[in-house]
């Protein structure tokens, strides 16, 4: 009998110590399903939001952060000051390691940025940091940028995806092995599968990262997304899901459907450089030609909010102009006899199928302009061909993409953008936005620019992408909104 019980004993004991411990520290991996693989990894490169999903506050953190509701709070600085909003002082966090091991130091933070203002590094957002004359290194956790005007959005261009920090040691792997503070580091790269993330053990955050694991995995077409995630190969579709699943998904017990909002405005962007879009009563005529609604309703079965500017509504100084330029295809024909094509014209549409929405949208608005005469041809490039083509060539007539960057009115500011949107008036006002401080005539002068790209049609913007995740039960921690184009996991976690 003795025996018997000291057998149960021993086996109740070595069951708790197989079980429990290994119960209590099980490691917490999850697989994410996104539409894109990165063209590379280097954030100072490349402008793409698909580089950003995997490596902004993931892998490389910034000395300020957008957090979750939208506000600018320390992060790598764990404080800043100034007295005239010229000089700004910088404190860096104590103790934080890169990747590699080695301590971030305010010298690392100057050389980031001396690099990104460099013409010879051909940083996708020069202008960012145009306004820094000098950076001044006091000891190794005080540094003091010295700017040669005052500039309203110097410390949201400090968040954004070009101004993360890395060591001056890692440059040359920037590409394909990115090195930084965040709560993950990059453990594999499989071209045309995956990139999987492991937890970053010596993060400067107390109890963050959450996961053990991250993989990404990419799957550009909605059906085999939702086919995934109901096979349970992927734990969380963040984007590229198809909108029509999402009444499905929502009756699905098994899985949590997050809507949201975005600073993602898609748009119809016409090349101002090449004729006839370089008229802008042509530019004006396919606005008008253009049922917006119609589009939002066909291509994002009634998923997303039509937009009338650049600004969008998670802006606070978003003005709603989404009807300021009407569908109304008898003006449309009127302005294009007007500018000299009384029968239309013919133009070609570049679309990325890696996104799903620009081929679905590209299809409607090509019925819509075929009414008002003009025959547009749509042609399907890959991600990369996009990127040397349309943006940084201008090789295009007509093109629709997502502009997920937020506060990026800039880009209109820039007449060598990929638009060629080329306005003096316009890039005074931008000027004057940039040096106001006040927020009343601050938000004057961004009413005065909405209304001027009203004005001069550079581009149609269409509607903001909502934001559309679905996640197995369980997954907790997730943004609702996407103020910034980021996807910050380092608190995300399984429901205990």
């Amino acid at each position: 009998m003795r025996h018997g019980i000291r057998l149960m004993l021993l086996a109740t004991l070595v069951a708790c110590v197989a079980a429990g411990p290994a119960a209590a520290q099980a490691p917490q991996s999850l697989v994410v399903q996104v539409a894109t693989e990165p063209p590379g990894l280097d954030l100072t490169a490349n402008p793409a939001s698909a580089i950003a999903a995997v490596v902004h506050y993931n892998i490389q953190e910034s000395l300020v952060k957008v957090d979750r509701t939208g506000k600018i709070v320390p992060w790598l600085a764990e404080r800043w000051h100034t007295a005239d909003n010229r000089n700004y002082t910088f404190f860096l966090k104590r103790g934080v390691r890169f990747h590699n091991g080695r301590e971030l130091r305010a010298a690392d933070v100057r050389f980031v940025f001396q690099r990104a203002m460099n013409p010879e590094t051909k940083h996708p957002h020069p202008g960012h940091y145009a306004s820094i004359r000098d950076i001044i290194v006091t000891d190794d956790s005080t540094l003091t940028f010295a700017l040669k005007d005052v500039n309203a959005g110097f410390l949201l261009n400090l968040a954004r995806q070009g101004s993360v920090i890395y060591p001056r040691e890692a440059v040359d792997t920037l590409k394909s092995d990115p090195i930084g503070t965040g709560p993950f580091k990059l453990a594999q790269w499989v071209r045309g599968d995956r990139i999987v993330l492991a937890k970053n053990p010596e993060y400067h955050v107390k109890g963050l990262p959450k996961l053990d694991r991250v993989t990404y995995r990419f799957i550009p077409d909605p059906n085999a997304a939702l086919a995934a995630l109901k096979a349970g190969d992927v734990d969380a579709a963040m984007f590229g899901l198809g909108p029509e699943h999402v009444g499905e998904l929502q009756k699905d017990p098994r899985f949590t459907v997050i809507t949201g909002d975005t600073t993602n405005d898609v748009i119809l962007a016409m090349n101002n450089g090449r004729k006839p879009f370089s008229d802008v009563r042509v530019r004006r005529a396919i606005t008008h030609a253009i049922d917006k609604k119609e589009i939002v309703k066909g291509a994002m079965f009634g998923f997303g909010r039509v937009l009338g500017s650049n600004v969008d509504p998670l802006n606070p100084y978003f003005v709603d102009l989404a009807g300021a330029m009407p569908h109304d295809p008898a003006k449309a024909k009127k302005l294009l006899a007007e500018a000299g094509y009384p029968n239309g014209f013919e133009a070609v549409l570049r679309v990325a199928p890696q996104y799903y929405y620009t081929v679905r949208t590209g299809e409607v608005i090509t019925d819509q302009l075929k009414k008002v005469g003009v025959t547009v041809r749509i042609e399907q490039v890959e991600w990369g061909q996009w990127i040397a083509r349309v943006y940084r060539q201008a090789d295009y007539d007509l093109t629709i993409i997502g502009h997920a960057e937020a506060w990026d009115i800039n880009n209109y500011a820039n007449p060598k953008y990929y638009f060629r949107y080329d306005s003096p008036k316009f890039q005074e006002v931008f000027r004057k936005s940039e040096v106001t401080l006040d927020d009343r005539p601050r938000r004057e002068l961004y009413v005065q620019m909405q209304k001027l790209l009203v004005e001069d049609a550079p581009v149609v913007w269409l509607y903001v992408h909502p934001r559309l995740a679905v996640t197995k039960k369980g997954v907790q921690g997730l943004w609702k909104d996407l103020p910034i184009p980021a996807f910050d996991l380092s608190e995300v976690a399984w429901a205990k």
